[in-house]
């Protein structure tokens, strides 16, 4: 593109909000400034391409050009994220966004293999990788914060203990954690609750890990983890768990298996069994974002809610309860940021710079979808037929004294 056709531009896009605030400099060296005061960043298009990139595809272009220094941002990235999401850029460039999407979806179909090899491309970079920014439990999923200043490690403790406690578990029943991670739950759930808990992951890495961290716990024979997916759970096991949960996992499961999930779900639990699902969604449907699929999250699907809830309601478990933890995981990702930025040497020197500044590009945006955007996090409670005796208070319940849990993970 020519340089005065993309100052023209960024000034029709940017130049009428007074708002904003910022400065961009192209790759000849001149500059332009929007909005009033000092710049709160500049953005930096350090050749014509990167340009060229972003009206292609808005969301892919800048990442890929970011990742590649071909833009960098003096200031706050952040800040430039969520002007992208107040200001709705996503949908006013890339007219060439749907023929792309449409393009990934033809390509990638959620079938058994695909799936599995989707999850691993993002979870099996090495459980090194993520132990220097994710808790001590590596809890990759959004945490529970009783006060804004809670510890990581605190907050993921809450989200467990909050999860059970809506689960009603009890001592003796059997649970299955659909996508355990490194199985935090399955052995929180074992531990302090006495149930007999099993875990699938399709991950290597998480499975590896969760099973030494089992053993060393001494919850072998309460406590186990499977290298499977839930599709592959045999029908002898078929009604026969009090207690499922999923979290985090249900954005890989694909539109297309959003039906499927529920099936065997609604197969492997008892008559008036209870189900927790624990995903990111939006209020209604929207193309995935191109580069987030492409990079980060390969096959993913942010599902609706009325796709969830319809979906649900055709198995024929019951509906029981529905919360959203939004703000909890802006939190999350803060605390995750904050990590990820101490450790940025480290991870630099194990990962590679274009792979940094990819992530900290995802985690920086992913935090400003939750805040700006319309990313929201859900817990959905559902009982295998209908229950009667639903407490009034299903949420509201004093946290158990996590401190002994909190020492046996940090020293296990």
């Amino acid at each position: 593109m020519e340089l005065k056709h993309a100052k023209s531009l960024i000034l029709s896009l940017l130049g009428n909000d007074p708002s904003i605030s910022g400065k961009v400099r192209f790759w000849d060296g001149s500059e332009m400034s929007f909005g009033r005061g000092a710049p709160a960043f500049v953005i930096h298009f350090r050749v014509p391409d990167a340009f060229d990139a972003i009206l292609t595809d808005l969301s892919t272009g800048f990442g890929e050009a970011y990742a590649r220094g071909d833009i960098e941002v003096d200031g706050d990235l952040g800040e430039v994220l969520s002007l992208a999401y107040k200001e709705d850029l996503f949908s006013k460039f890339s007219p060439a966004q749907k023929v792309r999407l449409c393009w990934l979806n033809l390509r990638r179909k959620a079938g058994l293999k695909q799936t599995k090899r989707d999850v691993q491309a993002h979870y099996d970079k090495g459980n090194s990788f993520y132990q220097l920014w994710l808790d001590k439990g590596l809890n990759y999923s959004c945490a529970y914060f009783i006060n804004e200043d809670d510890s990581l490690e605190q907050a993921q403790l809450q989200k467990i203990h909050h999860t059970l406690h809506k689960l009603r578990l009890r001592p003796g029943q059997r649970l299955l954690d659909i996508g355990c991670g490194w199985g935090s739950l399955v052995m929180e759930a074992a531990r302090s609750y006495g149930a007999n808990t099993v875990g699938l992951t399709v991950a290597e890495n998480q499975y590896e890990l969760g099973c030494r961290r089992i053993e060393k716990a001494g919850l072998s024979g309460k406590a186990e983890i499977r290298l499977q997916d839930y599709r592959e759970v045999p029908d002898e096991e078929h009604g026969t768990y009090d207690r499922i949960v999923s979290i985090g996992m249900f954005e890989h499961a694909g539109k297309e298996n959003i039906p499927v999930f529920f099936d065997k779900a609604a197969k492997l639990l008892r008559p008036k069994g209870i189900l927790l699902l624990h995903t990111i969604a939006r209020l209604k449907p929207e193309p995935t974002d191109t580069w987030i699929r492409k990079y980060i999250f390969p096959g993913g699907y942010i599902p609706a809610l009325g796709e969830i809830i319809e979906n649900a309601q055709d198995t024929g478990i019951d509906f029981l309860d529905l919360e959203d933890l939004r703000p909890h995981y802006d939190l999350t990702l803060g605390c995750w940021i904050r990590r990820f930025k101490a450790n940025i040497t480290q991870i630099r020197e194990m990962m590679g710079k274009e792979f940094t500044r990819m992530w900290m590009l995802y985690l920086l945006g992913s935090q400003r979808a939750f805040r700006h955007g319309t990313l929201h996090v859900f817990q959905f409670l559902y009982s295998m037929g209908r229950r009667t005796d639903r407490p009034l208070n299903l949420r509201k319940f004093e946290f158990k004294n996590i401190s002994g849990s909190i020492k046996a993970l940090i020293n296990p």
